[in-house]
């Protein structure tokens, strides 16, 4: 099993578009890859977590 929380969103996020629309997982596990990315960068730079959060 995943033990890892933003793995665990990942596989989550894949599922429900899954079950919802049918297609598209691959997309939205890119997308939300891209958003983690560019938060992670933002954690570097000392930003405040809810920060980010507010922004998405």
């Amino acid at each position: 099993t995943v033990q890892h929380p933003a793995a665990k969103s990942m596989i989550e996020i894949s599922r429900t578009q899954d079950e919802e629309v049918g297609d598209g997982t691959t997309s939205v596990i890119i997308l939300a890859g891209e958003l983690l990315a560019v938060a992670y960068q933002y954690l570097e730079q000392q930003m405040h977590p809810t920060v980010i959060i507010s922004a998405y």
